[in-house]
């Protein structure tokens, strides 16, 4: 009995001092943040951030130069991609059964057409490879669009849960289509020209992405907007489709550096506490939402506890990684670097999903660790009004690669915020961004930074 009445007092002295930090925490973020001002200057200034790029290495600068001034700890570590893209001039334009210029956009790591292609359009989609026998021979100097249109394209997402339900959504049964890989490689060997994909995003908005990280891809591919493609998915069976198309991308071809950066606050013990976002970006927008936000509110998190002069139990670490939307790269490197530190990493804390209030935590199916992460949640809870905290496995973003070495890590589950129907298009933009939940976002990372660094017991790795 004794010891169970020492326990309940320990967990109780923990969640009242934990409580008064993060009242003090998020006091101090709205009293103090530079949260959107700096969020402005990264969208504005520096502009939409391609991992390798020029502007990538002039956002890992602005950072640095940033958390110097606010007293911390600052360093780079590199990152190598295979290869470096950049976006050129890009045009294409129906020639028959009309003429109509068609608005278009390069998937990233895909080459260049060499100048002008002109070809006949033809709809591609088989479902296995064994679909593919009636294709072959017929695809030479062909343009190819690659796959049925998406059957949904509405995001408007439950703000409850923003990844639980879907309301309002014309979501229809998907049908069966090869994977992506193959499909170019056959493409490829069938010598087709250039390769169209549907953006599958609502009113005209592009989405970006690679076919395979930072690998070049084997052949040009382009993306159309959702209307666009579907029109020309409806008349291509019927022949008599023709278009024309240049797109002018610049490609390295060879190793390309870039950088995570990576700030500290020391700890008086051992144990690491780690809060994380990626500062690349895609580049039809400004990647304000993805994910400038989720940057921006790890480095006013930063800010808020380097003033506050607190001296944490365990040292919390602070990383704005590169090559995120090319596979994980900077994460992975960053694992990579530091395999003999993380037995002593104690969590990750990774926000990726835009301006929108955080309302929750995911705990990443990591059912071990319930117990703890329950204990240092509580205060989040108390002084943030947070709904309990997530079971779900997001298992998209940089936590993955913490995760999959055993380290716990978890996920900041937001609000939608327009972020789906926006991140990866030309809508990323700093008009978007929602102050008040951002600096409400840094508050809660700063705040469970703190607690976690604070926690009288470790939270459990799990066996990998």
């Amino acid at each position: 009995m004794l010891l169970l009445c020492t326990a309940f007092a320990q967990r109780s002295n923990y969640r009242a001092r934990m409580d008064r930090r993060d009242q003090a925490i998020r006091a101090a973020v709205q009293a103090k943040s530079q949260l959107v001002r700096n969020l402005e200057f990264l969208s504005d200034r520096i502009g939409p951030r391609l991992s390798g790029s020029p502007a990538m290495a002039a956002a890992d600068s602005w950072a640095v130069k940033l958390l110097r001034g606010y007293g911390l700890k600052v360093w780079q570590e590199p990152v190598t991609l295979h290869h470096g893209w950049l976006r050129g001039s890009e045009q294409a334009e129906m020639l028959a059964p009309m003429r109509r210029p068609i608005p278009i956009h390069s998937l990233g790591w895909a080459p260049a057409t060499n100048g002008w292609v002109r070809g006949d359009v033809v709809l591609f989609t088989p479902s296995n490879k064994a679909g593919l026998a009636p294709y072959r021979g017929h695809l030479k100097g062909k343009i190819v669009l690659l796959g049925w249109p998406k059957r949904e394209t509405h995001y408007e997402l439950n703000a409850p849960d923003a990844y639980d339900a879907v309301i309002g959504t014309r979501k229809l049964p998907a049908r069966p289509q090869l994977d992506r890989q193959t499909a170019l490689r056959f493409l490829q060997r069938q010598k087709a020209a250039v390769v169209l994909l549907d953006s599958g995003k609502p009113d005209a908005l592009f989405t970006m992405g690679s076919s395979n990280g930072d690998h070049l891809s084997p052949l040009p591919v382009a993306l159309l907007t959702h209307e666009d493609y579907s029109w020309l998915a409806r008349l291509a069976p019927a022949g008599g489709v023709r278009m024309k198309l240049r797109l002018d991308e610049h490609v390295t071809r060879g190793p390309v550096r870039s950088a995570n950066v990576v700030a500290q606050i020391q700890g008086t013990g051992p144990g690491q506490v780690i809060l994380a976002a990626h500062l690349d970006s895609w580049d039809l927008g400004q990647g304000a939402l993805d994910n400038g936000a989720g940057a921006a509110a790890v480095m006013e998190a930063a800010h808020t506890l380097a003033a506050l002069h607190w001296q944490p139990r365990r040292t919390i670490t602070f990383l704005l990684f590169t090559g995120e939307e090319e596979g994980g790269l900077g994460s992975l490197a960053y694992v990579a670097r530091h395999t003999g530190e993380l037995p002593d990493i104690d969590a990750v804390l990774v926000l990726d999903t835009g301006t929108g209030r955080i309302f929750s935590l995911a705990l990443e199916n990591q059912l071990q660790a319930e117990p703890l992460f329950r204990r240092l949640y509580q205060p989040l809870r108390d002084v943030f009004e947070l709904q309990p905290f997530s079971m779900r496995d997001f298992s998209y973003s940089d936590q993955d690669s913490f995760l999959n070495k055993g380290v716990p890590a978890f996920f900041a589950v937001q609000r939608t915020a327009a972020y789906l129907e926006a991140h990866h298009s030309q809508a990323d933009t700093f008009d978007k961004v929602r102050p008040q939940a951002a600096n409400f976002n840094a508050a809660v990372l700063a705040s469970w930074a703190w607690n976690t660094a604070q926690l009288p017991g470790a939270l459990p790795h799990s066996a990998h």
